[in-house]
């Protein structure tokens, strides 16, 4: 009798453990929420001064062939915004959606998809204007345009995940700093 009820507890626990999918809230909340930094960081006028100023004085600097070489305008982007965003989107993809974490994930993806699209269009537009050595004042239109354009709907998304990050940080007592509100 003792064997069996031994055998029940350990395979209860045994289930227990394999139906937990292993994802914690503070993992939830770093992928989703804090590593949206990727985009943040670099979603900035002053991402675009600090890439000119590199262009001006021929310091773009670039990994290829596990090398750091002097590079184009277009690779700093593709390297150093578009691919750390890509990574931190597929884990946030990777996530498993349940009940409490689903809208946290799709107001991510949203957040990590629209930065992808304006990194992947606008941002490689632009650092193509520079390489091609473009006048100063059409590249600084078309950053102010981008800027007009897509703040709106970015402010929105960001602040779309933030009104669900917030009470699930609180009910997972994890505790989160902002600096600032907005872009």
């Amino acid at each position: 009798m003792t064997y069996i009820l031994k055998t029940l507890v350990l395979l209860t626990v045994a289930i227990s453990l394999l139906s937990c999918d292993g994802v914690s809230p503070d993992k939830v909340v770093a992928q989703t929420w804090l590593n949206v930094n990727n985009i943040t960081s670099h979603y900035s006028p002053n991402f675009f001064r600090n890439l000119q100023e590199m262009k001006s004085k021929d310091n773009i600097t670039v990994v290829r062939n596990n090398e750091l070489v002097k590079g184009t305008a277009v690779e700093y982007v593709k390297q150093y915004v578009i691919t750390p965003v890509v990574e931190a989107q597929k884990k946030v993809e990777q996530l498993p959606a349940k009940e409490g974490t689903k809208e946290i994930i799709t107001a991510s993806l949203e957040v990590y998809k629209y930065g992808r699209a304006v990194f992947e269009n606008e941002y490689i537009a632009i650092a193509t204007m520079m390489d091609e050595g473009k006048p100063e004042a059409e590249i600084y239109t078309a950053i102010e345009n981008l800027y007009i354009v897509h703040d709106p709907v970015m402010q929105k998304k960001l602040d779309s995940l933030d009104e669900l990050i917030f009470p699930y940080a609180e009910k997972h007592k994890i505790r989160l700093k902002t600096y600032g509100k907005g872009l």
